[in-house]
């Protein structure tokens, strides 16, 4: 195991999806990082604004405020590069919107259903970029 594997992250996940954070935060639990879950976009803002996470995984179809309202807040209040956002959807988007966030500062997206090692290497990934 290298070294930057060893390194236990601090990660929020914002995903209105039970099912799907249980079992993530449960899987990234074990491999020894620690998992904030908020299952709505303005309380996950909010917690993005307090504190530091190593990566935020984000989900864009919520209802009410959305994944998109985050990252609009986010930007509107320059703080969006400041933050390791990966976007996490199953929503139907285009290549070429998920490109368009991906320049205005979110870090990476991965989509859904997603292979659970596959998602852990692109957090560690997006972590250390």
């Amino acid at each position: 195991m290298n070294k930057m594997e060893t390194k236990s992250l601090n990660i929020l996940m914002i995903d209105d999806n039970e099912q799907i954070t249980k079992m993530l935060s449960t899987f990234l639990e074990l491999k020894k990082h620690k998992c904030t879950v908020v299952d709505e976009g303005r309380e996950g803002l909010k917690i993005i604004k307090e504190g530091k996470h190593d990566v935020i995984l984000l989900d864009l179809a919520m209802p009410e405020f959305d994944g998109f309202d985050v990252i609009k807040d986010l930007e509107k209040n320059n703080l969006l590069k400041n933050h390791k956002i990966l976007v996490f959807t199953a929503s139907t988007i285009t290549q070429e919107e998920l490109d368009k966030l991906v320049e205005r500062g979110v870090s990476a997206y991965i989509l859904k259903p997603i292979d659970i090692d596959i998602l852990l290497s692109k957090i560690i990934e997006t972590a250390n970029t």
